[in-house]
């Protein structure tokens, strides 16, 4: 019997249609987040570290989380094709050691 990894998640995931992270490394595209971590597409070039500091903005809502702690949990990038993508890696990150000031403005995101 198999798992789907919707399943295997502690929180559940929420696609963020027009939100993006900011480092030092460059712009990435969030695809999906939790209160937990987030995954995101980013550029081949960047070189993400284990362990950095991130903003989230949300162009929608307009709510901006600023150095918000993370640790790289996976990445992946996507095979080549006929066209260049801008953002051809997918990373996975989990969130470390949040303020309560942070993970409250977190929630506000996710669950607005």
């Amino acid at each position: 019997m198999t798992l789907n990894v919707q399943n295997r998640r502690k929180q559940q995931r929420h696609k963020l249609t027009d939100a993006v992270t900011i480092c030092s490394d460059g712009i990435s595209q969030v695809i999906d987040i939790s209160s937990g971590g987030m995954s995101f597409r980013c550029r081949c070039e960047q070189c993400l570290s284990k362990r950095w500091e991130i903003d989230i903005v949300d162009s929608t809502t307009g709510v901006h989380l600023q150095e918000f702690p993370v640790e790289k949990v996976w990445e992946s990038v996507e095979d080549k094709k006929d066209y260049a993508p801008i953002f051809s890696t997918m990373v996975g990150v989990k969130f470390k050691s949040l303020s309560h000031e942070q993970l409250s403005a977190l929630h506000q995101l996710i669950y607005r």
